[in-house]
């Protein structure tokens, strides 16, 4: 799998030696009482915990200093090829687009040595992500815009009925 990580969808800033996703991790709250034998973290719909995005760059483009400026929110998209097994035990090819929004938390520059990669790394703080397969929505979480979506269906809807 190659990736790519664009700035404003179009803007090439890199070439992404590693790409981690960020950890999706729900905010719990400890339930126990009567009835309940012990204790129960249940997650609460639509509240998240810190998403960090590190990214790892080989090569590192002027265009990623736009990045580094805390007045702006950076839009960040991730594009892949994935090469997958078709039912007929070829191969296929799927499309992996990855859009994150958030700050910079963290820049390092790397290191500049004859023959290698600089080792460049950044870490975001998103406020959102969209994860999708082929076109299709796997994951959509806004933090800011109280959206939060699995596989195109709104897991929000029911309170939003109710407010």
């Amino acid at each position: 799998m190659s990736t790519a990580p664009y700035l404003d969808g179009n803007k090439m800033i890199g070439v992404a030696a590693s790409v981690t996703l960020p950890e999706v991790k729900m905010k719990t709250s400890t339930v126990s009482g009567a009835g309940i034998n012990g204790e129960i973290d249940s997650p609460t719909i639509g509240q998240f915990e810190s998403m960090e995005q590190e990214i790892d760059f080989n090569v590192l483009y002027s265009s990623a200093m736009d990045m580094l400026s805390p007045l702006s929110v950076v839009n960040l998209t991730l594009r892949a090829a994935q090469q997958v097994y078709d039912k007929t035990g070829g191969y296929a090819f799927k499309g992996l687009r990855v859009v994150e929004m958030g700050r910079v938390k963290t820049f390092n520059p790397g290191k500049v040595e004859k023959g290698e990669g600089m080792e460049a790394k950044v870490t975001l703080e998103l406020t959102y992500l969209l994860v999708e397969n082929d076109g299709s929505p796997l994951l959509e979480v806004d933090k800011l815009n109280g959206v939060y979506k699995v596989n195109g269906v709104d897991m929000l809807a029911g309170i939003s009925e109710l407010t």
